[in-house]
């Protein structure tokens, strides 16, 4: 069985259900892709891990037991006594856009690569076939911790793994834009799929196209590149073939909330079932379009596409 493993961030997630009535749930970039991943894989081609650190409080145990529930391996993630997950909430507006307001300076997912922690982070991600991660993971860690993650991607990638990245950009978490640039070009040498969103890679590396951002990622070692652009379609890039693929229409978009996280999870699942680039695209799409036909990040399991 192949093993994957979303390195990140996971969230409680308090989404506006009224003017001041809200509701609970987990998210978190790369956790968002990990459920899904989990629901497209029940037959476990694939093991889906996730890599993160939580409480001991009782959100962190509801955490827990909803992704063990998923179906997502939890066993490699540590709890820390004295930490507490970030948290976020969302707004959206009448078109379906959405704004986030962060509570998250001293999550316990920071202490990721931690010189206490590494070690067996480390030695769990080495055993794997796919690393995921994004621009949030990089952010969050203080650059002694961000220097042990990229030391152990370069190891991975060394024996073999898959390293799959969506840089996923947010300015605030960054000091500066420079700092961004510096850290996700960097990764960027080492990824094997680029699955970013134009609207990101215009504001951090000012790109005038899709296609300009391409060229650049497969400049810097990408075999596969995904540029998302949102409701437009999207610009597929794959041994030296570039093809637009059209998402899904929606009636009424509801909350934009992990569409590309969404999509990133349809495209991967499709692409391990030996689809092509251009057939996984079709299918991030769908998955995406159904997402944000929902508030929130993740949506119910009753309203999954049927995918494959």
């Amino acid at each position: 069985m192949r093993q994957f493993a979303a390195i990140g961030e996971a969230m409680i997630e308090l989404c506006h259900q009224q003017d001041r009535t809200l509701g609970m749930s987990f998210a978190g970039d790369s956790l968002n892709t990990s459920v899904y991943l989990a629901r497209l894989f029940q037959a476990a081609q694939v093991q889906i891990n996730y890599i993160t650190l939580l409480g001991t409080d009782p959100y962190s145990a509801m955490m827990l037991a909803d992704w063990q529930r998923e179906g997502i391996h939890t066993e490699h993630i540590h709890q820390l006594t004295h930490k507490l997950p970030g948290l976020y909430l969302i707004r959206t507006d009448e078109t379906g856009e959405r704004s986030f307001y962060f509570y998250r300076s001293q999550s316990a997912a920071r202490e990721l690569f931690s010189a206490e922690h590494a070690a067996k982070i480390e030695a769990t991600l080495l055993r794997m076939d796919y690393l995921y991660l994004s621009n949030i993971t990089l952010a969050i860690l203080e650059k002694e911790k961000y220097q042990r993650l990229l030391a152990l991607l370069k190891q991975a990638k060394a024996k073999g793994a898959m390293i799959i990245f969506d840089t996923n950009y947010r300015p605030s978490l960054w000091p500066n834009v420079s700092a961004a640039q510096q850290a996700t070009q960097e990764i960027m040498s080492l990824v094997d799929i680029s699955l970013v969103t134009f609207d990101d890679e215009k504001k951090l590396f000012a790109d005038n196209s899709p296609e300009q951002t391409a060229q650049r990622l497969h400049q810097f070692g990408a075999k596969e590149v995904v540029v998302k652009c949102g409701p437009e379609p999207c610009l597929v890039s794959f041994e030296g073939e570039r093809q637009w693929v059209p998402g899904q229409v929606v009636e009424k978009v509801i909350d934009t909330t992990s569409a590309g996280d969404a999509f990133n999870a349809g495209y991967l699942a499709a692409r391990w079932q030996n689809y092509s680039p251009i057939e996984a695209a079709r299918y991030g799409h769908l998955l995406a379009s159904r997402v944000i036909q929902y508030p929130g990040a993740i949506i119910h399991p009753s309203a999954m596409p049927k995918v494959f």
